[in-house]
């Protein structure tokens, strides 16, 4: 029997999703030379994938017998053609994470070349969700000065291309400690983490304050976005390769900071703004609905478009998750469960999927071959 060409056994490996890679390693020595190979992993990352192989990972805490305890748990989902749940792999129990009512803090940053990470502003774990396996991140060697002490603002993960490197960047507020109740000026910190040379480094460059709202926090284009406050709310970027932060914009509409809540995501691969109802607010403050803004030109404020409104929402909510496949918007209500808004049907469908409330994070992934990225890792994912 013939032996297949070089480049046609290449081409069918590139077809392959994360799973048979792993099985296929052990076919031959050139088959696991070339499926671990930086290569191949660049070319396996270009592939096109269709949504339907777009995953999804939650991340939600569950109160433990002790009513201060909590434990975080990493549940993985597809869903089927009539917009059900199917449990990819048993859950994991993340016991790195904070365990006690603090996990409202807890956030998936990605995805970024098939890793996410997780963190609770303190610890700090890269995850591949296609092997379920993490590694946690050394801490940081910087201790505040004395008389001092900081506040973690945000943590960022993305992907430099220039350096063909992953990156880990921790914002900090410091400020004085001084022996009244009034704390001093505020400074700020920059600390950036490079996989591949498992070092952490300072970067001397200021930024304004992170304002915190739940799953605002996105990677999209190689940067990483926020939102701050500059006169008005506007989004604060975070170049992974450059270093250097930027601004964009919000809708004129989209500034008032008493009363809706804001989210970002992607949507038809463009950046989307949603705002919708505080649920600390009374709904008659904050009219119960929710509008999606598309940015057409990334970059380009006056870009901005409303694409969707949604009037009246159907349960009133606590946060907007993520927008899987396009069309399901993800949120979490109020009680602390799992909806699906079907974009397309206004079909609204309760997931027996729950967490303490203000806890439940999402985010959408591709699996990726994980020998090749474990390459800038310290250990195997």
């Amino acid at each position: 029997m013939k032996k297949l060409p070089q480049d046609a056994v290449i081409f069918m490996l590139l077809k392959l999703p994360l799973n048979s890679l792993l099985r296929f390693k052990s076919v031959s020595k050139f088959w696991y030379t070339l499926i671990l190979s930086e290569t191949f992993f660049k070319l396996h990352l270009k592939c096109t994938t269709p949504k339907k192989d777009e995953f999804i990972l939650f991340i939600r805490t569950l109160r433990e017998d002790d009513p201060d305890k909590f434990t975080s748990i990493a549940s993985f989902f597809s869903v089927d053609d009539k917009n059900n749940l199917t449990t990819l792999f048993p859950d994991v129990d993340v016991t790195h994470l904070t365990s006690t009512s603090c996990t409202i803090f807890n956030e998936l940053i990605g995805p970024c070349h098939g890793l996410i990470t997780l963190t609770d502003s303190d610890i700090i774990i890269v995850l591949n969700p296609g092997t379920r396996k993490y590694v946690v991140i050394p801490e940081r060697p910087f201790e505040c000065p004395k008389g001092y002490y900081r506040y973690i603002e945000a943590v960022a993960f993305g992907f430099d291309s220039i350096v063909n490197d992953y990156k880990i960047i921790k914002l900090s507020d410091v400020y004085w400690d001084p022996p009244t109740d009034d704390r001093g000026p505020r400074g700020s910190r920059v600390e950036i983490y490079n996989l591949s040379i498992d070092s952490w480094r300072e970067h001397n460059i200021e930024f304004s304050s992170i304002y915190f709202t739940h799953c605002s926090e996105i990677y999209y284009k190689e940067a990483v976005h926020w939102f701050t406050i500059q006169d008005d709310l506007v989004i604060l970027c975070f170049d992974i390769s450059s270093e250097i932060f930027r601004t964009m914009e919000l809708p004129s509409v989209c500034t008032d900071l008493n009363g809706p809540r804001y989210g970002l995501a992607v949507l038809n691969d463009s950046l989307v703004l949603m705002s919708y109802p505080d649920s600390m607010c009374s709904i008659g403050h904050t009219e119960n609905l929710l509008n999606i803004w598309m940015m057409k030109e990334y970059g380009e404020s006056e870009s901005w478009i409303s694409i969707r409104t949604i009037s009246p929402l159907p349960i009133p909510i606590e946060s907007a998750l993520v927008i899987w496949k396009d069309y399901l918007l993800l949120p979490q209500t109020q009680t602390g469960y799992l909806i699906s808004y079907d974009l397309n049907s206004d079909e609204v469908k309760e997931f027996n999927l729950n967490g303490h409330r203000e806890s439940l994070r999402a985010i959408k992934y591709i699996e990726s071959n994980p020998k090749a990225t474990a390459r800038r890792i310290p250990v195997h994912i």
